[in-house]
């Protein structure tokens, strides 16, 4: 398993687990995590790295597959990128 949703996370918007994060990076603002790839960002490899950035403050890390607690919903991507969610047509 790849990631803890064995979905394709590439380019998407998750919520890390909260208790990976360090005590001053646990409000959902520092969780949302913008997945860019990695072999953990695939559902169907081995691997488990994802590589990505906090869209609240920029900085890029790698975080692991398992690490991933569920798809950001679309009110947190706006807290966090400043712009209002896309109204599906």
């Amino acid at each position: 398993m790849a990631n803890s949703l064995g979905k394709d996370l590439t380019d998407r918007y998750v919520v890390l687990r909260e208790d990976v994060m360090s005590p001053g990076y646990r409000d959902i603002a520092q969780r949302v995590f913008k997945v860019e790839g990695g072999f953990g960002a695939v559902g169907f490899t081995r691997g488990t790295a994802l590589i990505g950035t906090t869209p609240v403050d920029g900085e890029h890390f790698r975080m692991e597959g398992y690490d991933v607690e569920r798809y950001a919903t679309d009110e947190e991507i706006a807290l966090v990128t400043g712009k209002p969610p896309v109204a599906e047509s």
